[in-house]
């Protein structure tokens, strides 16, 4: 009976000592700090973004149109020129002694004609019309030939047709030019002259946006190079047909390039707004809680946050319309980067 009682009060013990203490309730978790923002009346806009490419205002290669040597050559790659400063002077033998030949003879002609009209006009009976006729045709003849020459010869003096820079030299003095009449007119070429103090900035656009393309769209450019840098503008032109290959159309934005940023041939993006709505209701995109399905907003109630389902139209990455879901001056949480669910507490440290 004994060891009965202290087997008993041993599992008493033994019981007492392995009991746990009771597990603490959870503490609520503390509300979630948001901002808010109120939905309101503005511009909804719709935009595209297109590759795009840097091209100058104006571009020209000059060729020889005469043959011959270059003589000198007065600028190089990177020269900014006026319009008509000479670029390369032709040395061109050949038609100076044309040139000579036909000054002389149209002197002669010239002094003829002279001859020959007055003499019909002292004589008539003894000089015929017919012999008038003939030394003026032959003046003129021989004045045309002399123009034609001195015409050649101008071309021998290369000049810069706009201001601009000199983008490509390729000759050097001594170099024998053929004239670009020939067959092969491309080894007549000297130089490559830009205009850049404006650029044309032009974008290929697809067939299903191409109807709502006009001139004066506004348009943002960034430039692959110029990083952090961008440019606004707006469509100056567009070439109205499609392309056959790609179907897609020429658009171009004219734009103002004094520092010379821009250079031809850099790569582009252009975003073009194609469609606005001046009266809608809209709200920052930071707003938006996006699932596959669904597009959400949260309000607050009571303290909580409170999850709406809306429905959007434009949205143009800073700024989103709202078709559905919300009214005019409904004020809901930049959501931002935080994650938010349904009933979540919150405190509301800042309203807009």
């Amino acid at each position: 009976m004994k060891n009965l009682f202290i087997a008993v009060t041993a599992a008493a013990v033994l019981s007492g000592c392995s009991r746990t203490p009771e597990t603490a309730a959870p503490k609520p978790a503390a509300p979630v700090a948001v901002k808010l923002v109120a939905v309101k009346r503005g511009d909804a806009t719709r935009s595209i973004t297109l590759p795009a490419e840097v091209k100058p205002l104006q571009q020209a290669t000059l060729y020889a149109k005469v043959a011959g040597y270059v003589k000198t050559v007065a600028v190089d790659k990177g020269d900014a020129v006026a319009a008509g400063a000479l670029l390369a002077d032709i040395e061109v033998p050949e038609l100076l002694a044309d040139h000579a030949r036909n000054q002389a003879e149209a002197e002669v002609a010239a002094l003829e004609f002279k001859r020959v009209s007055e003499a019909q006009a002292k004589s008539p009976d003894l000089v015929v019309p017919q012999a008038v006729d003939n030394a003026k045709s032959r003046r003129d003849i021989a004045k045309a030939n002399n123009e034609r020459t001195e015409t050649l010869l101008g071309f021998a003096r290369i000049t810069a047709p706009f201001a601009g820079v000199v983008t490509k030299r390729m000759v050097d003095p001594g170099a024998f030019i053929p004239a670009a009449t020939g067959g092969n007119p491309q080894s007549s070429a000297l130089f490559t002259v830009m205009d850049f103090s404006k650029v044309r900035v032009q974008a290929a656009v697809p067939e299903t946006e191409v109807a709502f393309i006009r001139n004066g769209l506004l348009v943002k450019i960034s430039a692959d190079g110029l990083p952090g840098k961008s440019f606004e503008g707006a469509v100056t032109r567009f070439a109205q047909a499609l392309d056959d290959a790609t179907k897609t159309m020429l658009a171009e934005v004219e734009l103002p390039n004094p520092a010379g940023e821009l250079r031809p041939g850099m790569y582009a993006s252009a975003r073009i707004t194609v469609e606005r709505k001046p009266d809608a209701l809209v709200l920052p995109a930071e707003a938006l809680y996006v699932e596959k399905t669904r597009t959400s907003v949260f309000t607050v109630e009571g303290g909580k946050a409170k999850r709406v389902t809306v429905k959007t139209g434009f949205n143009d990455g800073g700024v989103v319309e709202l078709l559905d879901g919300v009214k005019d001056g409904d004020k809901v949480i930049l959501v931002g980067k935080q994650t938010l669910a349904d009933g979540q507490a919150v405190n509301v440290t800042e309203a807009k």
